[in-house]
C-alpha cells in the first residue's frame, strides 16, 4: 500500500460513513416535453388506438402500459374507432448514442512546483539603507488523474400524440426521453408511459425532468416518482 493510500485510508472511512448516513436512494430520470390545445368538454368521451398492435405483441404491451396512464386525460377506451372521438397515436423508439464519460483514480500525480523572489529595496534621509532578501521555495502539489473513455448508451424515447378524430387536430402531444447503458425499451417503457403524462395536460413548452425511485418502484411494482425529504 502507498503512502498515499495509507494516508486516505482513515479518510475515505470517515467519509464513507457519512455518505452512508445521508445517502439519497437510487434515482431513474426521464425528459419530457409536451404541448397542448386540450378541450373543456373530454370528460367521459372515447378513445382509440390508431395504432395496430394486434399482431405484435411488443407493441401491444405498450399500449396497454399507456391506456394505464389514460385515466389522467378523463377519457374512456373503446376499440371501435368510428366511435371514438379522439385517437390516439404512439412510436417507441431506442437509438444507440456515445457518451464521453470520465473516471477519477483513488492515487493522484504528484507534480513538483518551483519559486522565487526578491525582498525589498529602500532608503530614506538622513540615514539610508537597503534590504534584499532572496527566497525560494520548491513544493510538490498533486494533480487528480482522469480518464476520459467513450461508452455506449441506448436512448428510449417514446412520442405520443392525441388528436381529434373528426378534425384530425392534435389536442395534445409528449415526447419522454430516458437514457441507459444497460436497461432495455421494454424495462425503461413504464417509466416513459408515466411521464408522457405527468402534471397532464400541463404548460406548453418547456423540458421537465422527473425522477423516480428505483427501490420503490421494485417494491410496488409500479413507477414510483421521487420525493425529496
Amino acid at each position: 500500500m502507498s503512502l498515499f493510500r495509507k494516508i486516505l485510508t482513515p479518510i475515505v472511512i470517515a467519509s464513507t460513513a457519512l455518505l452512508t448516513a445521508c445517502a439519497t436512494p437510487d434515482t431513474f430520470t426521464t425528459q419530457v416535453n409536451a404541448f397542448n390545445n386540450w378541450p373543456a368538454d373530454t370528460k367521459g368521451k372515447l378513445y382509440a388506438f390508431s395504432n395496430d398492435v394486434s399482431q405484435n405483441l411488443e407493441q401491444k404491451s405498450y399500449a396497454d402500459l399507456i391506456a394505464k396512464e389514460m385515466w389522467r386525460t378523463g377519457l374512456m377506451q373503446t376499440n371501435n374507432i368510428k366511435k371514438a372521438h379522439y385517437l390516439v397515436n404512439f412510436n417507441a423508439s431506442t437509438e444507440t448514442r456515445e457518451k464521453i464519460v470520465q473516471e477519477y483514480y483513488e492515487e493522484p500525480m504528484f507534480v513538483p512546483t518551483f519559486g522565487f523572489g526578491f525582498g525589498n529595496f529602500g532608503y530614506g534621509y538622513p540615514g539610508w539603507g537597503w534590504g534584499n532578501n532572496f527566497y525560494s521555495g520548491v513544493g510538490i502539489s498533486y494533480t487528480p488523474r482522469v480518464a476520459q473513455y467513450p461508452i455506449q448508451i441506448s436512448r428510449h424515447t417514446l412520442a405520443l400524440e392525441i388528436k381529434n378524430n373528426k378534425t384530425g387536430n392534435p389536442v395534445y402531444q409528449a415526447k419522454a426521453v430516458a437514457d441507459s447503458q444497460n436497461a432495455s425499451l421494454t424495462q425503461v417503457m413504464p417509466y416513459l408511459a408515466v411521464s408522457v403524462f405527468d402534471n397532464f395536460p400541463g404548460s406548453n413548452g418547456g423540458t421537465r425532468h422527473i425522477e423516480f425511485d428505483i427501490d420503490k418502484s421494485r417494491e410496488q411494482q409500479t413507477p414510483v416518482k421521487y420525493i425529496p425529504e
